[in-house]
């Protein structure tokens, strides 16, 4: 298992640099479509083929791709969390979303996308979008990123994503009764 996990994250990062290690550094590159020259600690830092997010498509890309990684990681037993990925992940798809719709602001789909898929797997409603907009110092995006966080608890309610996860009786109650 462990083998198999380390070839398929290995093989993505050289394909795809900016899913590499676990997202802290990541973000900001990933955020801002910085070229992946900008990310010191991956080498070579262009990856194989030289791959780059220089438009919506690349960015989609990046953010299936992290959710490979993520789930090979996971799966493979490596230590780490898959928190900050997911954050990673979702600033991948809200560059997607501006791609697309780009009156859109950066940060409040970066974060709001990060939001909902962190809150679709863990459940941590109020703390997602806490310590995402205090982190990115876009407090102001807090309304956004907390509706986008209540969307994602309740549209994955009845999906556990998680084995040991203790379905919500606040949720049920609050949804079915």
């Amino acid at each position: 298992r462990g083998m198999v996990g380390a070839v398929v994250v290995v093989s993505l990062g050289m394909l795809f640099p900016q899913t590499m290690f676990w997202g802290e550094y990541e973000f900001q590159t990933i955020a801002t479509m910085s070229p992946a020259s900008t990310l010191t600690h991956v080498w070579p830092t262009t990856g194989l083929f030289g791959f780059e997010m220089e438009n919506g498509f690349h960015a989609v890309i990046v953010g299936f791709a992290k959710l490979v990684a993520i789930s090979f990681t996971v799966a493979g037993g490596y230590r780490g969390g898959f928190i900050f990925p997911f954050f990673a992940c979702g600033a991948a798809f809200g560059r997607a979303l501006c791609a697309v719709i780009p009156g859109i602001p950066i940060p409040l789909a970066c974060l709001s996308f990060a939001a909902g898929i962190n809150v679709g797997i863990t459940r941590t409603v109020l703390a997602t979008p806490i310590i995402l907009c205090f982190l990115a110092g876009e407090q102001n995006a807090m309304s956004g990123v907390l509706a986008a966080s209540l969307v994602s608890l309740f549209a994955t309610t009845y999906m556990p994503f998680i084995g040991s996860q203790v379905p919500r009786n606040d949720m049920h109650t609050a949804m079915y009764s």
